[in-house]
């Protein structure tokens, strides 16, 4: 067997945001992995002065001495990459371009994937919102091999996690990151030394998530269809972005008409004849009410159009001045 110590594995890291960089991170500082190169995409133009800036993965890899290369899904270039660096084993994490099948079949030991749901369930780019959306009691990670399908590839391992009651998309994700990060090394030596077998997905069982799906338009709260659960999940399910939201329809403190967003809220039991969505003060509480008329939403942190965000205390004495 291979004493990863003695002889580390040539790895290709392929990643962007920050899940990446803690992904990166721990393969860098693990003696069983050498990173010979990053993949990570070309600096982006942000904000108003259009200032070019690097990835998280990119500014890591060049303080580390890493070389990085952008392939601009460019067939070509990923193939230069392998002849260049001979990676034994390239691993992926919320990287964003298709990678062409002669790149995947190039490493001795396969491209690895860390993927953000129990496959096949859930393939796709945004698996922990439709998680949350979906109101699923649990997730998890599942750590494949790439595959020229979406998340199509063999599995090595799944790792189950609970979801909370209270688990927004940005406190979930922190934690399946801190779990992977935990996992990662271990299974990939155990892959490496043949002692993992890798299952191939159940296709028809599978379920897809897309972008689409926490688009600005499909956060918007629609008051006469949705359920209190479903609107409450939306509110968990789209922090830090895009944020659930609503228009304002009755007037309160001569707001209506404006578009209001949801930073947190939970739902309480309140009896109410007003007409779902609209908004109003019952016992110090900001609430909403819901098709459900036993039931409201409680907002704890909110943004008027126009004004800065306030927590419930602050609205509601700012009504009473």
């Amino acid at each position: 067997m291979r004493d990863l110590i003695k002889e580390p594995v040539k790895t290709v890291f392929l990643g962007s945001g920050w899940e990446s960089l803690e992904t990166l991170k721990t393969l860098d500082e693990d003696n069983r992995f050498s990173i010979v190169a990053v993949v990570t995409p070309p600096d982006s133009l942000v904000g108003r002065k259009q200032i070019s800036t690097p990835s998280e993965v990119k500014k890591y890899a060049l303080e580390k001495g890493i070389s990085v290369v952008h392939t601009e899904k460019q067939k070509e270039k990923y193939l230069a990459l392998a002849e260049k660096y001979t990676p034994e084993l390239v691993v992926c994490k919320a990287f964003g371009e298709i990678v062409p099948k002669e790149f995947l079949e190039y490493p001795k030991y396969g491209c690895i994937n860390i993927h953000f749901s129990l496959l096949p369930k859930y393939r796709g780019a945004v698996p922990i919102q439709k998680a949350l959306l979906d109101g699923e009691k649990k997730t998890g990670i599942s750590i494949m091999l790439m595959s020229e399908g979406l998340d199509e590839g063999d599995i090595l391992q799944v790792f189950e996690e609970d979801i909370l009651d209270t688990d927004t998309n940005l406190s979930l994700r922190e934690r399946l990151v801190k779990k992977s990060s935990d996992v990662l090394g271990d299974v990939l030596e155990s892959w490496i030394a043949g002692e993992i077998t890798a299952v191939k997905q159940n296709h028809e069982e599978a379920t897809y998530c897309w972008q689409k799906d926490i688009s600005k338009e499909n956060a918007q709260i629609n008051w006469k269809m949705q359920t209190p659960e479903q609107i409450e999940r939306m509110v968990r399910a789209f922090i830090p972005w895009p944020i659930a939201w609503t228009v304002i329809q009755n007037d309160l403190k001569n707001i209506a008409g404006k578009s209001v967003k949801l930073f947190k809220a939970e739902l309480v039991e309140c009896s109410s004849e007003k007409n779902p969505g609209d908004i109003f003060v019952k016992d110090d509480m900001l609430l909403f009410a819901t098709k459900d008329p036993l039931v409201c939403l409680r907002v704890l942190e909110l943004q008027i159009e126009g004004k800065n965000k306030m927590n419930e205390r602050e609205f509601v004495n700012g009504i009473r001045i």
